[in-house]
């Protein structure tokens, strides 16, 4: 019998153990367990937000890729309209251009016309039918 009281001792302890626990501590864990939750519902707010944050700078990262790439493609095409309108220059210059010889003529004849005495009519028209003939 006395095994069974000890028992009996044994179980009331932890019993009266937590109620004198919750007694004195009771207030206190509630309090830790409220700030622990409001914490956890901050803490899962603040990663939401990371987030948010992190696919809006995903976005313009993505869209800043975007737009540099147009606009290296802008620059491209400008700088190749630029080169091809120099090379059209360029062939146009090199096409229209007076030939050496046709000046050397045309010099010529317009020192045999200062030589003579001739007169600006036909200085130009001898100019121009030397420019005829070449």
């Amino acid at each position: 019998m006395a095994t069974s009281k000890s028992d009996d001792t044994n179980q009331v302890i932890p019993q009266d153990v937590e109620r004198i626990r919750d007694i004195i501590f009771g207030p206190q864990m509630r309090n830790y367990e409220q700030q622990f939750q409001t914490l956890q519902r901050d803490i899962e707010r603040l990663q939401q937000t990371v987030d948010d944050l992190n696919e809006q700078l995903a976005e313009q990262h993505s869209s800043h890729n975007k737009a540099q790439q147009t606009l290296r493609r802008e620059m491209r095409q400008a700088d190749d309209g630029l080169r091809d309108e120099l090379r059209q220059a360029t062939q146009a210059l090199t096409h229209d251009k007076v030939d050496r010889l046709s000046l050397a003529d045309s010099f010529i004849e317009l020192g045999n016309q200062l030589k003579t005495g001739g007169t600006l009519g036909n200085l130009l028209q001898t100019l121009t039918e030397v420019t005829e003939k070449k």
